[in-house]
């Protein structure tokens, strides 16, 4: 039976090695050990950067040279003041009065709740759905995401300190998402700090060097053997951990906490290194969390944002629904409807 099953599925993991797929263990090809030795995880890796950089450059116009050239230096933007006050002001009260459906997770002792803002779920939130058809947000996401992308937006609530003891925080292991570059996006409506836990991100960790690419070709091979360690189970999905110890030997430098003030856009290639920071209290860090991922081996973007927009938001609403109800019956999500949660106690 195991051996039909997977002649059956050797046509899709023949497909997913050209896609965004990244498990190691959910896929055979691409957790193989000889084919990682012989270089497929490597190529897989250059590949989509060079297709990552050629489509960069036909985006140009999105971008001033100005935040090109800090996209391109460091792996991320920060925007501070990025809307006008009276927007910015109007935009978080009516976020911290939502009341409706949202998904809730808890890694450690983080939980973290989040509402994907689909239009049936912005028809009832007026300011959000001014924000997600802002032009200037939009033009540095297409940017910066190579795909002349509309990103999924999300509302975002995160606490730290607000569940009881368990396994550690994944999320606080300095990690890649994944193999290709791909953007992630905060516009914080709470000030990012030491008392909530601020994005920490080490700058230029995003560039394809020789010294990275000999850390990628170990971490897939350390990978492909399935073992006991690391124990993370992000890291058998494609998420590697990395030490700092590791980063100097790379020739990088520390991982820099993004402390910022409420209403500041941080948009980050999240294919450079990064992690969610300590925090010192449980105090909330409320944002409009964006994400753009695409094929990355596909040379070409959207020639047509607004229309593709909504395919896509089609598209992922099913796949999150099947997603969600394969969580929520593991136990590692769940579904509620209510307010976000706000309190501010000290641990």
């Amino acid at each position: 039976m195991r051996i039909l099953r997977q002649v059956i599925f050797i046509p899709l993991w023949l497909l997913e090695v050209v896609s965004w797929a990244k498990s190691f263990r959910a896929n055979p090809i691409l957790g193989n050990w000889v084919l990682n030795a012989l270089g497929l995880h490597v190529a897989r890796v250059v590949i989509s950067h060079v297709l990552f950089g050629l489509r960069l450059r036909l985006l140009a116009p999105l971008a001033n040279p100005q935040d090109r050239r800090a996209f391109a230096a460091q792996g991320f933007l920060i925007k501070h003041d990025f809307l006008p006050e009276a927007d910015f002001t109007a935009i978080k009260e009516e976020i911290q009065h939502y009341r409706g459906p949202m998904r809730e997770e808890a890694e450690g002792n983080t939980l973290t709740q989040r509402v994907f803002l689909t239009h049936r779920i912005l028809s009832r939130l007026p300011r959000c759905a001014s924000l997600t058809k802002n032009p200037r947000l939009l033009r540095l996401m297409r940017y910066c995401s190579s795909k002349n992308r509309i990103p999924f937006f999300h509302l975002e609530n995160l606490r730290q300190h607000a569940t009881g003891a368990g396994p550690r925080d994944s999320q606080k292991d300095l990690h890649s998402d994944t193999f290709h570059p791909c953007v992630k996006a905060w516009l914080y409506l709470d000030a990012a700090d030491a008392s909530n836990g601020p994005f920490e991100y080490v700058p230029g960790s995003h560039r394809l060097t020789w010294r990275r690419l000999r850390w990628e070709y170990r971490q897939s091979l350390q990978a492909s053997r399935q073992g006991t360690q690391p124990d993370s189970a992000r890291y058998w999905d494609g998420s590697f951990r990395v030490t700092e110890a590791e980063l100097a030997e790379m020739g990088m430098g520390q991982p820099v906490a993004m402390t910022v003030p409420p209403n500041t856009l941080l948009i980050a290639n999240v294919h450079g290194f990064h992690r969610r920071g300590e925090a010192s209290a449980s105090h909330p860090r409320l944002s409009v969390w964006m994400q753009s991922r695409d094929n990355p081996f596909n040379p070409l973007f959207t020639p047509l944002p607004g229309p593709t927009a909504q395919i896509f938001e089609w598209a992922w609403s099913r796949h999150m629904a099947v997603e969600t109800r394969r969580k929520v019956t593991a136990g590692q999500w769940k579904e509620r409807t209510g307010h976000f949660s706000r309190e501010r106690d000290v641990p």
